[in-house]
């Protein structure tokens, strides 16, 4: 028999099931609050990653601004420098006003520095003294050297200031001349505790760093802790590891700084060896949720604590959530308050409803009050200037299409009392949908008509103070601005030079070809900047022709194209240059005539040996002969001494005729080509190299007169000579021909050839002496060598004969 069932007390059955009911409340609420904490913890991330995406954004626009306002100050030094004439770029006091007008900065933040081709230090601005300092050695020097010459925008890593002993990075830029010539470098050291200072500015709380790092890993600036981070290397750190080159990245990883949570978002500076990270420190989820379960493990004692805890999670969450919102709308009045309180005015675009937000401080640039513009995009395209409306609108069409990460832009708008101001404007696109397309907008536009002024009055300055005359003239030929210089040159006053069109200052016959070039150099500078260089006739007010030389670039002025002139007299120069050709002809008519004078006197002193000292050894060796026959034997000791005089005798007569072939062949009485054939026997003879004359008949050479034989055979001993001092040859070949040319002769070797540079030496008389006796006769010279190849000597020599032979082409 089964023992009965125990009875259960009613008191311990309703404490187990109020145990069972806690214990199950207890588990439900620690389900609850662990899904809560992980629910929270993950709206806290995102809210953190918008965060930290949100200030990315405006600090990416606001470094770039910064950095782009630099390398415009950079590159517009690096362009006038282009245009400046060549003898004014080593004028540091011309450099140093430049340096002054591109450096329009009102304080310290930065200053610039031009050093030269050798990395010797020019000027600089900030009343910073450089001059003779070497920077060959700085990176941001070497950078632009040699045929791996950066040519965009360096940026150095961060170091230490030699001169001001603060914390910088130097941007740098390549200076060159129209013709692609290296001048130098134009540098720009920054401060970058002023980038610390303006991301302190921006931060909303102490859990938001903001970094900017070099590309090479090093840290430049930070908020906080700039001054211990700054110049720390990244370079192996998982944080850098991650940064993206182009986009916008979010990540969590481990401050390398303070080594909390972090959640980054980081993105590139576009073409700028830049990248700004963004960091929102969070507390890990292990953390929070051992908190949560302590203070809900308390609630489990108390019922009506647990039902309020339970309430108060659920009110906490869409709080947190509201929080976020707010935290959000803060942030983007704090960096929007901070940009107006710089003098920016801002704005947000609404692509998709085309509804645009303009702030205070940008209606305030145009005149205008808070609302009385209308909020929408035409109430901005509508106030462009005409001419600046295709590109302000293609700009900005390439940033809501990706093509570009940010917009910029300069154009004139046109203000309540129909002014039209210079404006620039910034933004890029910080919202798409799934499908890529823009749905909002951000950006900044300040006024810069004050800066173009001064461009302007600078530029007249410049223009004012060249010693050279000098015109500035628009794309349809008028004259907007003279210099002193170019009233004086042309006799015009001021008012008269201005609206006049340039094609007036030029004789009406040349006006046609100035004209020409004019529209081909108009239609040329429209696809890139162009530059013209060529001499031209003048015209005075007077009526009076001079000859000048222009020099005509095309730069940017006020948003539009125009062309600068720079104009030269060369009345002078060309006289000069006439009276050096007059001077020129003279000696070559003196040579001639010292040749013809050396020449008659060597056949004069060779007629009078062969006449005068000639004659009587002849006479004395007769007689000689004749005691040599009659002693030989009656006088056998004075016989033996009369042969020694003989033979005495026969040597000097032999040298006699040595002195007269040389003074003047008397193979040349017989014509060029027996003179030819006698050389080169006495050539072979002399220097062991094989000759060889080519030639169709012996009369190769007729038609030619008695100087013009001599010439070419003058022309022929030299080419000799020169084979043997300079050739090493072993071979030479000699061809006569003639041709519709005239006759012709080449001489050729198998030597070593003519280096690039042989022809050009200041002693190669040789050569100049063959030349000044063919242009004598008329006749041209060409050469053919090369290293290694041998030399050949061609000449031709116009002649009056009828008979020409055509067969011998294949020997030149």
């Amino acid at each position: 028999m089964k023992p009965p069932l125990a009875r259960v007390s009613p008191k311990y059955f309703r404490f187990r099931c109020l145990m069972v009911g806690l214990l199950a409340v207890a588990c439900l609420f620690i389900a609850v609050m662990s899904w809560e904490t992980y629910s929270s913890f993950r709206e806290r991330e995102s809210a953190a990653r918008a965060q930290a995406e949100t200030y990315v954004q405006t600090i990416v626009v606001h470094v770039s601004d910064s950095i782009q306002l630099v390398d415009s100050a950079l590159i517009g030094f690096a362009n006038a420098i282009k245009a400046l004439p060549a003898q004014e770029r080593n004028s540091a006091t011309t450099i140093g006003q430049l340096l002054a007008y591109h450096d329009s900065a009102p304080s310290d933040n930065f200053r610039t520095i031009f050093i030269d081709a050798n990395g010797i230090g020019v000027v600089a601005t900030k009343n910073v003294t450089v001059q003779g300092t070497s920077y060959a050695d700085s990176s941001y020097f070497k950078a632009h050297l040699g045929k791996q010459a950066h040519q965009g925008l360096y940026v150095s890593e961060p170091m230490i200031g030699k001169i001001t002993n603060k914390r910088i990075f130097i941007m740098s830029r390549r200076v060159e001349s129209a013709q692609g010539e290296f001048l130098g470098v134009v540098a720009a050291p920054m401060d970058a505790a002023r980038f610390a200072s303006m991301f302190a500015l921006a931060r909303l709380n102490k859990d938001v760093s903001i970094t900017l790092i070099h590309r090479g890993g090093k840290i430049i600036a930070r908020a906080p802790s700039f001054r211990q981070s700054f110049a720390t290397s990244l370079l192996h750190s998982s944080l850098f590891e991650k940064t993206p080159e182009t986009s916008i990245k979010s990540f969590q990883a481990n401050s390398s700084v303070d080594e909390q949570t972090t959640i980054y978002s980081s993105r590139a500076l576009e073409n700028i060896p830049l990248d700004v990270i963004v960091g929102v420190s969070v507390e890990p989820l292990g953390q929070t949720l051992q908190k949560n379960l302590l203070i809900g493990g308390a609630g489990i004692l108390l019922m009506m604590t647990i039902m309020l805890l339970s309430a108060h999670v659920a009110l906490r969450s869409y709080r947190r959530l509201e929080l976020s919102k707010q935290a959000l709308e803060e942030s983007e009045t704090r960096w929007k308050f901070a940009l107006e309180g710089t003098g920016e005015g801002v704005w947000d675009w609404n692509v998709m409803s085309n509804e645009v937000h303009f702030s205070t401080r940008w209606s305030q640039m145009l005149g205008y009050a808070k609302n009385e513009i209308e909020n929408n995009f035409d109430a901005w395209i509508s106030r462009v200037h005409p001419d600046d409306k295709s590109h302000v609108v293609a700009k900005l069409q390439a940033c809501l299409e990706g093509k570009t990460p940010v917009y910029q832009s300069e154009y004139r708008m046109q203000s309540k009392d129909g002014s039209w101001k210079w404006s620039l404007a910034r933004g890029m696109v910080v919202s798409r949908d799934a499908a890529g397309q823009a749905r909002r907008m951000i950006g900044t536009q300040v006024d810069i008509t004050d800066r173009k002024q001064t461009e302007q009055a600078q530029v007249h300055r410049i223009i004012e103070a060249a010693p050279d005359p000098m015109l500035l003239i628009d794309n349809d030929g008028i004259i907007a601005f003279a210099n002193v210089a170019a009233q004086a040159a042309f006799g015009y006053a001021f008012k008269e030079l201005k609206g006049q069109n340039v094609d007036d200052l030029v004789p009406f016959s040349s006006r046609s070809s100035h004209a020409h070039y004019r529209k081909k150099f108009e239609a040329s500078k429209n696809q890139h900047p162009s530059s013209l260089n060529r001499p031209l006739t003048a015209i005075h007010k007077d009526g009076t022709e001079f000859p000048v030389e222009i020099s005509v670039s095309s730069f940017q002025l006020d948003g539009q194209s125009v062309a600068i002139a720079s104009i030269r007299d060369i009345t002078e120069r060309k006289c000069a240059a006439e009276l050096l050709q007059q001077s020129f002809t003279q000696l070559r008519r003196l040579s001639d005539h010292q040749e013809n004078i050396k020449e008659n006197e060597r056949k004069r002193i060779a007629q009078d040996i062969h006449d005068d000292l000639g004659q009587n050894l002849l006479a004395l060796k007769m007689d000689v002969d004749t005691l040599y026959a009659r002693t030989g034997g009656t006088h056998p000791k004075l016989n033996k001494r009369v042969s020694v005089v003989l033979n005495n005798i026969n040597a000097t007569i032999k040298s006699v005729k040595s002195i007269m072939n040389d003074l003047r062949p008397a193979a040349l009485e017989l014509g060029l080509y027996p003179a030819v054939e006698w050389q080169l026997k006495q050539f072979e003879r002399r220097t062991r190299i094989a000759c060889k004359l080519v030639t169709v008949a012996h009369d190769a050479a007729v038609g030619l007169n008695a100087d013009q034989t001599l010439a070419v055979f003058r022309i022929l001993q030299e080419s000799l000579a020169n084979v043997v001092r300079h050739a090493n040859a072993t071979e030479v070949e000699i061809a006569l021909s003639q041709d519709e040319r005239g006759f012709l002769m080449q001489v050729k070797d198998n030597g070593k050839g003519l280096q690039p540079d042989d022809r050009r030496k200041a002693n190669s008389f040789g050569l100049m002496g063959i030349k000044e006796r063919i242009h004598a006769l008329g006749g041209e010279l060409i050469i053919a060598s090369s290293p290694g190849n041998g030399t050949a000597l061609s000449i031709s020599i116009p002649v009056h004969s009828p008979h020409r032979l055509n067969n011998m082409q294949h020997l030149f």
